[in-house]
């Protein structure tokens, strides 16, 4: 399996407001056409009580049913033909919808709401959206490259150049999101289409992990872990174990959740 999903509640928090699925869908119609998708989805989840356990479950829940249905619903290949960000961003609205309706109708859940990160895999592309500052990264050739812009206060003040990246990390308003899942009856989505070359490593992450492990060390780890590998084959589980333990290691003051994927297949 080229995918793996690992999620820990860290040292501080008493719950785990992460919630993270990766899923495999396979289909061949009566022409033997045949095609795979796999999907990534991942949401840190706020709010008082349990409504961020709640919010993240949710949201993750509605998106992958949201997938499955509409991929099944009709020919694969009417999806897979299309741009697939649209669709990630329609699963979105509903996962918001969701959240958004039962926090009106239950005072409990009251301004509960949530991070996102999705992606599905398709031949040589990722189709990739997010909303918070949950994200995805790309691995290639030695090389950590962050491919989603956090939704913070800290990123607006590095876009307006009043901090640096450095500076963001150590920030004491680091965790105030600028936009979310489930606050209003819509949201705003950011999304783009990436191209994939063989052996590449995805990896979506809460900010459990990118807010306590610095980049330069994140991409050490994961560089450190190929050199490791067992004839030269990663273990995503392995690469799991060490990225949720270093950000543990670091204080592990949030709740920390990876999702990798590698990128094994050739068209």
């Amino acid at each position: 399996m080229n995918f793996y999903t690992l999620s820990d509640k860290g040292k501080v928090r008493a719950n785990n407001e992460d919630y993270a699925e990766s899923l495999a869908l396979s289909w061949c119609g009566p022409a033997g056409n045949s095609a795979e998708i796999t999907a990534l989805i991942l949401a840190d989840g706020m709010g008082g009580a349990a409504a961020g356990e709640f919010a993240s479950m949710l949201a993750v829940k509605t998106v992958k049913e949201q997938m499955i249905r509409s991929i099944f619903d009709k020919q694969p290949e009417d999806l897979l033909n299309s741009d697939k960000t649209l669709f990630i961003e329609e699963c979105f609205q509903q996962a918001n919808e969701a959240i958004f309706k039962e926090a009106s109708r239950n005072p409990d859940m009251e301004g509960m709401g949530t991070t996102i990160v999705g992606g599905l895999f398709y031949r040589n592309s990722m189709s990739l959206a997010h909303v918070g500052d949950s994200r995805a990264y790309r691995f290639r050739n030695g090389s950590l490259q962050i491919l989603t812009k956090d939704h913070s206060f800290v990123q607006e003040l590095i876009d307006q150049g009043r901090i640096t990246s450095d500076e963001a990390f150590v920030h004491p308003q680091r965790n105030v999101i600028t936009r979310a899942l489930g606050i209003g009856e819509a949201v705003k989505v950011d999304r783009k289409n990436i191209a994939l070359e063989y052996g590449d490593l995805i990896i979506f992450c809460s900010d459990g992990l990118c807010g306590f492990v610095e980049h330069a060390s994140m991409e050490k780890i994961i560089a450190d872990t190929y050199k490791e590998a067992q004839e030269g084959l990663l273990s995503l589980q392995a690469l799991a174990n060490n990225l949720v333990k270093a950000a543990y290691n670091n204080g592990g003051g949030d709740n920390i959740t990876v999702c990798l994927y590698h990128h094994l297949q050739k068209f």
